[in-house]
């Protein structure tokens, strides 16, 4: 599988590439800021990029949207709750639920979680059982904000346990490079991370 983690804009954030080697087949999640950046990327590795994943709505996840799709005609996908929270020339193709799969060449997997909390419409996508996209539900030793409109703290908790169901070795794929790696595995982050450490809503609201 082709992976690549694209570091974009001044606000630390990364837009995520995934390919599969033999047929070409394409898959970016959050296009934002250097769209010339990207799709550079994309010519450089022969991709042909069928589907564009929105993480959620906010700015600095979608801000070159518009710009992907017209070059490349990929297909638009975001939570449904997402969609009426779009803007800035983001649209979408399909709107999605929770457990949403898809195929990603002969045999690639990509499964979308609906992750709520740090947004309304937030998603963290599981692709080839090997890397977990978290946009900004889970940061490598944080997690996202919960204060900012549309923000449910006890929502966002209650992805955390959702995600610490998931397997160990899973790496983590945050949507800003806020933490003291690039990507971590989901096991290390279980053992270290404060957010995913804390055991109820209580713990969790004491967090600084």
């Amino acid at each position: 599988m082709i992976f690549a983690q694209l570091s974009v804009g001044k606000m630390q954030n990364y837009s995520y590439l995934f390919a599969d080697p033999t047929s070409r087949e394409g898959l970016l999640i959050d296009p934002a800021f250097d769209h010339e950046h990207i799709l550079a990327t994309i010519k450089e590795q022969g991709i042909n990029l069928t589907k564009i994943i929105l993480s959620h709505h906010h700015f600095d996840h979608i801000n070159a949207t518009a710009q992907i799709k017209s070059h490349t005609g990929a297909e638009v996908i975001c939570h449904r709750e997402t969609a009426s929270l779009l803007h800035g020339g983001a649209s979408y193709d399909r709107l999605i639920d929770d457990g949403y799969s898809f195929r990603l060449g002969e045999n690639a997997e990509v499964i979308c979680i609906h992750t709520p909390g740090h947004a309304p419409g937030s998603l963290c996508v599981i692709v080839d059982n090997r890397w977990l996209v978290t946009a900004d539900t889970l940061f490598i030793g944080d997690c996202g904000r919960a204060d900012l409109p549309g923000s449910d703290p006890e929502e966002l908790f209650k992805s955390l346990q959702k995600l610490k169901l998931l397997p160990d070795h899973l790496i983590v794929c945050p949507g800003h490079d806020y933490g003291t790696a690039p990507t971590r595995t989901l096991g290390e982050e279980k053992r270290s991370n404060p957010t995913l450490i804390a055991t109820s809503l209580e713990e969790f609201y004491k967090l600084p």
